[in-house]
């Protein structure tokens, strides 16, 4: 699972799904289209990538659930989604070429393909971004919600999963999924998008509003603009719950965490995010337009302070926990997610005590930096320290028994660049490249690097070695030292002796 778990948007009510079993298969025919395979999948419908069966052209078609086609306002709900995207014509806006049905009457629409990933996706393979980057992603997101404001409609369901991030360059951003959208001044002898009373979206970023069923506007995307905010400055969503009542409560009454609780963000860019999550709408932004102008100011002000700090390349040690689910796992089970986040809680919690600075987090991985001395001394000191530390964390992370989820921990020292400004910012540098280093197979024991333990005297420090995966060593304490001939203190080299 690489990526966050916002909690897949349904309405609250249960409709039982056709799962694999109403999947497209590779060749079937739909209407001048030949599909290909299945793209994604969500809690209204299928996205397909396809070929037109003459041209060759690619494109992607979205079909309907089967099991929800007997549901009347669903399948209109799926084909006003069309009507909606129709009525905007924009360039962040994903095309729709044709409407139409399958055999059975399962609607389906055909739309324009884009080549990337979502930005979903994207976060939870880096980890949170910086400001420039994220002002360079929510500017054609914030164009698009401003067009579909002015038309009278509000997304309602602005997360990651529903932003498109195309190859480039140029890169091209694009907003998808209107499927829940909300028209504010529907035509005459029509009804809205949604029916009074009935709680769509997605719980993680649902706008208080919204959970109660009140009145709709573009204040309630505003909202959920600050809930994106906050997951791409700090890796993680400002609610958390494993239960849909648990982020109730919390959009309700709780106040939201400032991200920089959670990152080096500035006091303005954490006032806008504040700004956005207020509980009433009308202390929010009053438009887009103004959201996003408060926002380019506050990276802008922020990039001048950046040329006023002071960076140096500093070496630090680096503990890697990488949090994955068994092979052929469902990663929508609630009893899977929840052992994951609070696996992940507990490491990131474990990190903190221990002094580590979060360089990355993300649903599934962290990335804990601790600055060495410089004095060579010392620094070999508070490497067998950092050895010591991450053979704790492994071990309480792998304390519960039967648990599916699996915790890799590596070890590593590299450089880092620093930023020192109120406090350490650990910015880039080698370190952070943790593909680079870390195990991508499932590791039973602590993995370090050469640099990490070179010259630790394992006897000493009270630990052994054994080879590992990829150049690297397994770690383990003494006293859980297997009994096999090849297992040998550490020599003095960072190697297994003989």
């Amino acid at each position: 699972m690489g990526g966050i778990n916002d909690m897949t948007t349904r309405p609250h009510v249960k409709a039982k799904e056709n799962g694999r079993a109403g999947e497209l298969r590779a060749g079937t025919s739909v209407g001048d289209y030949v599909i290909e395979d299945l793209s994604s999948s969500g809690g209204h419908g299928s996205v397909y990538r396809a070929r037109h069966r003459v041209d060759g052209g690619r494109v992607a078609i979205k079909v309907m659930h089967p099991a929800l086609t007997a549901l009347p306002r669903m399948a209109e709900r799926f084909v006003r989604e069309v009507e909606v995207i129709l009525r905007l014509h924009h360039p962040n806006i994903v095309d729709v070429h044709e409407l139409g049905t399958l055999s059975d009457g399962t609607p389906y629409y055909v739309m324009e393909y884009l080549e990337g990933t979502t930005l979903r996706n994207y976060l939870g393979a880096r980890g949170r971004l910086a400001p420039d980057e994220v002002l360079s992603i929510l500017e054609p997101v914030c164009a698009a919600l401003a067009s579909a404001h002015e038309a009278g409609i509000v997304h309602r369901d602005v997360k990651a999963s529903n932003i498109m991030i195309g190859e480039g360059p140029p890169r091209i951003v694009k907003l998808l999924d209107f499927g829940i959208a909300k028209l504010l001044a529907p035509e005459p002898g029509r009804g809205g998008l949604t029916s009074i009373g009935q709680q769509l979206g997605t719980p993680s970023i649902m706008a208080p509003e919204q959970i109660l069923c009140g009145p709709i506007d573009a204040r309630t995307d505003i909202y959920a603009l600050g809930a994106l905010l906050h997951v791409l400055f700090t890796g993680r969503p400002p609610f958390e719950s494993s239960m849909h009542e648990g982020l109730v409560e919390q959009h309700l009454a709780a106040p939201p965490p400032r991200p920089s609780q959670r990152a080096p963000v500035s006091p303005a860019l954490d006032a806008i995010v504040l700004r956005c999550l207020e509980k009433k709408p009308e202390r929010r932004f009053e438009s887009v337009s103004a959201f996003f102008d408060a926002l380019r100011e506050a990276v802008r002000d922020g990039r001048s302070e950046e040329t006023a700090r002071a960076e140096a390349e500093r070496r630090a040690v680096g503990i890697h926990v990488d949090l994955r689910f068994p092979e052929g796992a469902d990663e929508a089970d609630e009893s899977l997610v929840t052992a994951l986040a609070q696996t992940l809680e507990r490491a990131e919690e474990c990190m903190r005590s221990g002094g580590f600075v979060l360089a990355t987090v993300t649903s599934t991985q962290l990335l804990g930096v601790k600055l060495l001395s410089a004095d060579p001394v010392h620094a070999k000191t508070e490497r067998r320290s950092a050895v010591q530390f991450a053979l704790t964390l492994h071990a309480a992370l792998q304390q519960d028994e039967g648990s599916a989820v699996h915790a890799n921990v590596a070890l590593h020292v590299d450089a880092v660049n620093v930023r020192v400004a109120a406090e350490v910012d650990i910015a880039s540098g080698d370190l952070a490249r943790t593909e680079a280093w870390a195990p991508r197979g499932n590791v039973d024991g602590l993995a370090a690097t050469d640099a990490a333990i070179e010259g630790l005297n394992g006897s000493a420090g009270g630990f052994f070695l054994e080879p590992g995966p990829l150049g690297t060593t397994i770690v383990r304490r003494a006293a859980t030292r297997h009994s096999k001939p090849s297992h040998t203190m550490v020599s003095g080299q960072g190697r297994p002796g003989t």
